[in-house]
């Protein structure tokens, strides 16, 4: 199957050219490769440009196009571009600081004929670490296997909203295109927008269709810890933490699957928010400003047990 890679590319200078140099690795190599630049203010885009010159019959027969903006509107924005550049049959984003297994292409491309899938979730091996996340026990209710590597997820809405469950972080999922053309990426947001992009994309397949949903795991996506990322930034006022859109979008939703992401979601972002405020002030301020919503935070608790 023809596979296009989008990559979002903001001050990645460090770790663009080893991301690239997985490309070319591939047994598989992608057919297309979209690269948006998103105004880097670091020589990010002067270093794309000459691995692309000096590899470039590395590429083979692949449809390289790099695109640069001239206004930083976030990755979600890159995404929502690079996609509309696209015309492959499956469609993956890949962030300028990861890197994919050089068999990952060719193994997707198989798994996605020989089983029908419509959308895959990747287990990530994080670096330097090479931790791998999520473990499967915690999991193995929604899991059935289907090859040695490969377990299709069953119930997924349900699934994706379990705490041990990672979609949408870093660059872990791919997904035939067709599913991805009435959905964007919400711009402005960088905090959880891929669960909340991805989750859409979800909820989508599963109203049209039955849809098949799997798990590659084998750790085929390596993801690089990097210093300063927004997992783990600081803050010195709590408004400087924006809310996650899955809980604005799903404040007021009725269904299920909708309030369990959004308490997942919650309760990572309170997590987050009172890890890394300055002072006891500051996340009392945070507790009180968002008090509304900690009432469905808790009836999420409640569901979840």
């Amino acid at each position: 199957m023809t596979h296009a890679i989008v990559i979002p590319l903001f001050n990645k200078a460090d770790y663009v050219s080893q991301t690239l140099n997985s490309l070319i690795r591939q047994s598989k190599l992608p057919d297309e490769l979209i690269i948006v630049d998103d105004l880097s203010t670091d020589n990010s885009l002067s270093i794309v440009h000459d691995f692309l010159r000096d590899h470039i019959s590395r590429f083979g027969n692949c449809r390289i196009q790099v695109i640069e903006l001239t206004e930083n509107k976030g990755p979600g924005n890159a995404r929502n571009i690079g996609f509309a550049a696209t015309n492959c049959e499956l469609v993956s984003f890949l962030d300028a600081d990861d890197e994919y297994h050089p068999k990952l292409l060719e193994i997707a491309s198989h798994e996605f004929k020989a089983h029908q899938l419509d959308f895959m979730v990747l287990n990530i091996a994080f670096m330097p670490g090479n931790e791998i996340y999520p473990d499967l026990e915690p999991l193995k209710k929604y899991l059935e296997p289907l090859d040695k590597e490969l377990y299709l997820v069953k119930d997924p809405l349900m699934a994706v909203s379990a705490p041990h469950f990672i979609m949408g972080v870093g660059s872990n999922v791919i997904v035939k295109s067709k599913w991805i053309a009435n959905n964007q990426y919400q711009a402005e947001a960088q905090l959880n927008e891929g669960i909340d992009f991805w989750y859409r994309v979800l909820k989508g397949i599963l109203n049209s269709v039955p849809g098949k949903i799997a798990l590659q795991t084998g750790g085929y996506l390596h993801v690089n810890e990097v210093p300063g990322s927004l997992s783990r930034k600081k803050y010195s006022h709590f408004k400087q933490i924006e809310l996650p859109p899955v809980i604005s979008r799903y404040v007021n939703s009725k269904d299920k699957h909708d309030r369990l992401l959004m308490g997942m979601i919650g309760e990572r972002w309170y997590k987050h928010a009172l890890q890394n405020l300055p002072s006891n002030t500051q996340k009392a301020r945070f507790l009180w400003h968002y008090r509304s919503f900690l009432p469905k935070y808790i009836r999420y608790l409640l569901i979840k047990r």
